[in-house]
């Protein structure tokens, strides 16, 4: 299942003309929904700007975990090449956020007698749309979750993100960026670097994690999820220092 948004859609358009905001957002729908279901996709349905699908139903597919990785991946072109067009007509461009996760759901005719939506509910399901929105925290475009990550490894790049306790989960869920296609070197020689990193995060000491991660910076120094991660250990050392200060006191 797949949650897409558009960062500050609501400050970019409230003062533009409401016929223009329909134009420009029903071309954005028609290019991510021509793509979706291009890679075998179902819409589910479009919420203010953003998009709702799933892959593995009403047909069942087997690939649908790679299906819908090749789906993001194309809606990420497809909304870069459509941002160019926006921008060449003056109007502001649409960036896309996306969350996608695979697990069980229920999917049906949910409603009323008089009024029906073919849909998917269930724990999953919120977790993909949680996914789309803490793309905001780390800087990213497309997190997805680990069980879409093992399903279609090999055939992509994932980088590791963070761990998050979602509302509905029992245990913690490791998160993932998914970078592309592994057909690259440098993609996958910056994989493996960060992997090293986001291990020191997780094994060292705060105060020797942020050594790892701020040689990291020096090289990408506009990476959000190392910025992310730096700040939190700024935070976590900085509260150990308090906490020691005020022991001392």
């Amino acid at each position: 299942m797949l949650f897409t948004d558009v960062a500050d859609f609501t400050a970019k358009t409230e003062k533009a003309d409401p016929s223009e905001v329909m134009i420009f957002t029903s071309r954005y729908f028609a290019a991510l929904s021509e793509t979706i279901m291009k890679h075998h996709g179902t819409i589910d349905k479009f919420i203010g700007d953003a998009v709702m699908a799933f892959w593995n139903a009403p047909d069942d597919d087997p690939d649908h975990v790679v299906h819908a990785c090749e789906a993001v991946l194309a809606c990420v072109k497809r909304n870069n090449e459509l941002n160019d067009e926006f921008r060449k007509t003056g109007w502001p461009a649409y960036g896309t956020r996306f969350g996608l996760h695979a697990g069980d759901a229920v999917v049906g005719n949910v409603g009323s007698s008089d009024r029906m939506n073919y849909t998917a509910l269930g724990a999953n399901i919120n977790l993909a749309a949680r996914l789309e929105g803490l793309n905001k925290n780390y800087g990213t475009r497309v997190l997805v979750s680990a069980a879409v990550k093992e399903r279609a490894e090999g055939r992509f790049a994932f980088r590791s993100v963070d761990e998050i306790r979602p509302k509905g989960f029992a245990e913690a869920v490791r998160i993932f960026e998914l970078r592309g296609e592994t057909d690259g070197a440098a993609e996958d020689d910056f994989c493996k670097r960060w992997e090293i990193v986001y291990a020191a995060i997780w094994q060292d000491q705060p105060a020797a994690a942020l050594v790892w991660v701020t040689d990291f910076l020096a090289q990408y120094p506009g990476d959000g999820i190392a910025r992310y991660h730096a700040e939190r250990l700024r935070t976590e050392l900085q509260g150990t220092h308090l906490v020691s200060a005020g022991a001392m006191r």
